[in-house]
């Protein structure tokens, strides 16, 4: 089976196309690089070999599906204050590149999509409970708006051409080789890395809201059950997660006891959190700082009943390995 995976020099891209390789698949990745990066599969001499230096906008993206089975489509812009700062761009990367994807499939022999969504489509969802992917949503942020959308457009390819898509709601994903030396890493390698270094972290939620996190040994597993799956997927959605949810000082805890220091942060103005986008605070309009409250407040865990039901697979990396994981991969690559 011949697999194409966009996005596929970012962690999770690049993280799945090893897994496959070693189930003896053919896999290609195509990244424009923007967001992604060589080092990630560098490496793997096959996908050195099998990446393509391309956009997903390309008028000509048709080429790259030949004798192309699948394809996981994981490219995408996913900052929320970078797509809030560029909606534009947002728009056109999210929503434009999917549906220039998806034009491309229906021309091709392609047999399944599966279109990487999120969870932050769930961000007005005010609930202690468990998002099930039958809740209704209602998400103004311009990410999640455009996953949002983009869910609605594969929808429609599956309705009126008949294509099998699967859509899939990524929670909070981690894992060793999530990029921690850009700017601003995700939270938890930010929280190592800083803490590695001996530099008190900054945290902006110190309230007992909490986050689920899935770990990506577990996701590629799901992601794979998802390709082999004999069944045909109408767009069905897919929450992406383990279930369990855990406060910001709660992963903090985690990590200072990993690596037997003792717990020591700064705490960080939640109005602030997006200061360092200017260009949200600049202008005649500026983004309400209470929606950034909002934002860093959130509580967001998944119902997995649905993916354990259809894939028969059950999360089961605890958080606490997890993270050991990623702060012996730091300490390596320091």
């Amino acid at each position: 089976m011949n697999i194409l995976i966009t996005g596929g020099a970012g962690f999770i891209g690049s993280e799945f196309a090893k897994f496959l390789l070693q189930k003896n698949y053919n896999v290609k990745i195509l990244d424009n690089l923007e967001y992604g990066y060589k080092d990630n599969f560098e490496d793997n001499d096959i996908l050195k070999n099998n990446f393509i230096l391309d956009d997903i906008r390309a008028k000509d993206f048709l080429k790259y599906l030949k004798d192309i089975d699948i394809i996981v489509h994981l490219a995408g812009i996913s900052a929320l204050p970078e797509c809030e700062s560029n909606p534009q761009k947002a728009l056109d990367i999210n929503i434009t590149g999917l549906v220039n994807v998806l034009n491309s499939c229906r021309s091709s022999n392609i047999k399944r999509i599966i279109f990487s969504s999120t969870s932050a489509v769930y961000e007005n969802n005010n609930t202690k409970k468990q998002f099930e992917e039958d809740i209704q949503v209602n998400p103004n942020l311009i990410y999640a708006t455009t996953k949002y959308c983009a869910e609605q457009i594969c929808k429609s390819y599956s309705n009126n051409y008949g294509m099998d898509i699967i859509i899939c709601r990524f929670f909070n994903v981690y894992g060793p080789h999530q990029d921690f030396k850009r700017k601003y890493p995700p939270f938890t390698s930010y929280l190592i890395r800083e803490i590695i270094n001996g530099i008190k972290p900054t945290i902006y939620n110190t309230q007992n809201v909490k986050r689920d996190y899935i770990y990506v040994d577990d996701l590629m597993e799901i992601l794979y059950r998802m390709i082999i799956s004999s069944k045909k997927y109408n767009s069905e959605i897919f929450n992406l997660c383990s279930g369990h949810g855990y406060s910001a000082l709660e992963i903090a805890d985690i990590v200072f006891k990993s690596l037997n220091k003792e717990t020591s942060y700064e705490v960080g103005n939640p109005n602030s959190f997006w200061n360092k986008y200017e260009e949200l605070f600049n202008k005649n309009y500026n983004l309400s700082k209470e929606r950034v409250n909002k934002e860093v407040f959130k509580h967001a865990i998944g119902s997995n009943k649905k993916i354990i039901k259809e894939f028969k697979y059950i999360p089961n990396t605890d958080i606490e390995r997890g993270i050991r994981k990623i702060i012996e991969y730091q300490i390596e690559k320091k």
